[in-house]
């Protein structure tokens, strides 16, 4: 049986996570069968030619044959195999920092089905159908999302749907502007010279990546998601479903190419970009729950992508793929720290709740610190030299639009620096000489962190500083994924 290759990397898939979600009281085995599964996606993606058959004993896959359904065509071109393949190695790494963080999670067997619709997603050719997947994706997460946090001792924290709601809701509310942005660019291809259907396009565009990419003023869910979701289900959802959103807008641009021609094309996303990094950095700055840095973060972050994308050159656009690029390792970072923060408040991220906890997990406090400077974009981090880039290009037009960039960075910096002062600083009691409440995160004495914890923390550590150091490491990837986006003049 010979099957077309979207039906092959869906399908299987979601058939892997039907059998987890049965499972998924075996967390070793869920989380090691989610991670090699969206492992080996990647790997085949990467390694098998398009117009040729891989046999896998009865079943044959010709991973460049289209799938048709009901007149809807899903294929893999070349210009999807290096987005597959990075959100899929994403998903890999981040169910293997979910082993021990999430025991008994539906999170592993969700984030395969997701991972299978944001796939297909890249994979169709009509945009209406690619965003209506995406909203299936959302609908989805909704799930883990409000799943309350056990650890290995059995004490529940408790989760929140508030924030998947309002990232389904967002998600919901943007699929309308894709719908009339598509019959807009088919309308103004039978009449090119009505440039008003062109604008119309533009905008009702912006606006609905604006919702799915959480701009301001859509920025709620972001926060609230970064609040009440575990971490790693947090870094799931910013590192591959807004990465697969963002190589849909790459799509897109792609697909009708005069959008970014257009001369308001670059100042509408670069205002949107920079009201975002302003924005964000400013919350960020004035933060006292550590989940809502993270959120507003990324804010940051998505805001500096869509400024480099504004600027309408390809440098920025393999800018804005490398910051893409650089996410993952800082969110996992974050993740894994505030994970071991949070436990040590009971399910409360506050600061002063966590006064004095960075003497009781280091590792923890170091790894939410670290991933957070990466995330800011300042040195050494492979943020660092995106961002840094990002800067030198603005530069070159317009110095008041980097300063304002870098100011915003700074922001995300300066809610980190208050964070560590306070997690530094000993309780009152325990600065007074008196026994710390057991209640306390200070007054549990002895912490012992899981010892696969903190061989993750140190591996991603290593891949933070030594990617800062030498981006060329990725930089030759990032190229060939630009190369395959032509909208703009080389």
């Amino acid at each position: 049986m010979n099957l077309p290759g979207p039906l092959f990397v869906v399908g299987s898939l979601l058939a892997i996570a039907a059998g987890l979600l049965i499972l998924r009281r075996f967390t070793l085995i869920v989380a090691w069968v989610s991670a090699i599964a969206a492992g080996a996606i990647a790997v085949f993606v990467t390694m098998a030619p398009l117009d040729q058959t891989v046999d896998f004993g009865p079943i044959s896959v010709t991973l460049g044959a289209p799938l048709s359904i009901f007149g809807r065509v899903a294929v893999i071109e070349p210009v999807d195999l290096l987005p597959l393949t990075l959100i899929a190695l994403i998903a890999s790494v981040l169910f293997l920092v979910a082993w021990r963080l999430l025991p008994r999670s539906s999170f592993f067997a969700t984030g395969l089905a997701i991972l299978a619709l944001l796939s297909g997603a890249l994979m169709v050719q009509q945009v209406v159908y690619a965003a209506l997947l995406v909203e299936i994706a959302a609908l989805l997460a909704i799930f883990p999302l409000a799943e309350p946090i056990v650890d290995e001792q059995g004490n529940r924290y408790s989760g929140g749907a508030r924030g998947g709601l309002q990232y389904m809701v967002y998600t919901t509310l943007a699929l309308p502007g894709l719908m009339i942005t598509q019959l807009l660019l088919e309308q103004f291809a039978i009449f090119p010279n009505d440039l008003g259907l062109l604008q119309t396009a533009t905008i009702l565009l912006a606006f609905s990546f604006a919702l799915l990419l959480g701009a301001v003023p859509f920025q709620s869910w972001l926060s609230a998601v970064a609040t009440d979701g575990s971490p790693p289900m947090v870094t799931f959802l910013f590192a591959v479903n807004l990465g697969a959103v963002w190589f849909l807008l790459l799509a897109y641009l792609q697909t009708y190419s005069w959008l970014s021609a257009q001369a308001a094309f670059g100042q509408l996303f670069t205002l949107v970009g920079l009201i975002m990094m302003v924005a964000g950095g400013t919350l960020a700055a004035s933060q006292n729950r550590l989940g809502r840095i993270v959120g507003y973060a990324t804010l940051v972050d998505n805001g500096a992508m869509l400024v480099a994308l504004g600027s309408r050159h390809v440098t920025g656009l393999s800018l804005s793929i490398m910051m893409l690029v650089a996410r993952p390792l800082s969110l996992g970072l974050m993740a894994l720290g505030l994970d071991g923060l949070r436990r040590l408040g009971k399910g409360d991220d506050r600061v002063v709740t966590l006064a004095g906890a960075a003497w009781q997990v280091p590792w923890r406090t170091l790894a939410f610190v670290v991933g957070g400077i990466s995330m800011a974009g300042f040195p050494l981090s492979l943020g660092f030299a995106a961002r840094w880039g990002l800067y030198r290009l603005l530069a070159e037009d317009n110095l008041f639009q980097a300063v304002l960039a870098l100011l915003s960075s700074a922001g995300v910096m300066m809610g980190l620096v208050n964070t560590m002062r306070l997690l530094v600083t000993p309780s009152r009691s325990s600065a007074d000489g008196h026994l710390p409440d057991e209640g306390s995160p200070v007054g549990r004495r002895g912490t012992r962190e899981d010892p696969v914890v903190l061989a993750m923390i140190l591996a991603l550590l290593v891949g933070t500083i030594l990617l800062g150091l030498f981006p060329q490491l990725v930089s030759g990837i990032v190229s060939q994924m630009t190369e395959e986006f032509t909208f703009f003049s080389q």
